[in-house]
């Protein structure tokens, strides 16, 4: 007895929805790359001390810490040394942050509607947690960034970290919208 199968009236009604597919713009896509390497360098860094700083047998992988260390007390010695855990709860974050920005890379590059959603959550994970590490400074009275030049500080901290709140965000209007456009679709043709 051959197998037949059917559609549903909403599949055959919206193209769409018969093959819903995710496409993304060769930036997001590059975002999500690039900022994962970014990330894991950066966990790197945070959960190898002290063999990752300055004196340590790793440190030559980044030596970029030595300065930024200096403006960002929450990487320096200082924290280090005093237990202070963030930077390290921070990294581990950022190693989960990291195996969803790949979940997603791998779903988007097969086109899996799931991709969407994926992401979003992604962006989202990425965009909360640096709004929480400018709050953690802002709360204490700018205790880890607050001693630099407002030069240093809008060149070498505000600016390159901004990109981890702005980037995301703009992405998670992007996919935001997506999700918002399929489950309209999917509430007017009564899939959902």
């Amino acid at each position: 007895m051959p197998v037949t199968t059917t559609k549903s009236k909403a599949a055959v009604a919206s193209p769409r929805l018969a093959n819903p597919t995710h496409s993304p713009h060769w930036t997001i896509t590059a975002w999500f790359a690039i900022s994962t390497l970014i990330v894991f360098w950066d966990a790197g860094f945070c959960l190898l001390r002290p063999r990752s700083m300055e004196g340590g047998d790793l440190f030559w992988m980044w030596i970029p810490y030595k300065l930024y260390a200096t403006v960002d007390y929450v990487y320096g010695v200082e924290a280090f040394k005093n237990g202070d855990g963030f930077t390290s709860a921070q990294a581990i974050l950022n190693l989960f942050e990291n195996a969803i920005n790949i979940t997603y890379l791998g779903l988007a590059y097969v086109k899996s509607p799931l991709a969407v959603l994926v992401g979003f959550t992604g962006v989202l994970f990425t965009f909360w947690k640096t709004v929480l590490y400018w709050l953690m400074d802002q709360q204490c009275g700018w205790c880890q960034t607050g001693h630099n030049s407002a030069w240093n500080w809008w060149v070498l901290f505000a600016f390159p970290n901004f990109q981890w709140i702005l980037i995301p965000g703009i992405i998670a209007v992007v996919f935001g919208r997506e999700i918002a456009t399929g489950l309209r679709l999917g509430a007017k043709e009564k899939v959902l």
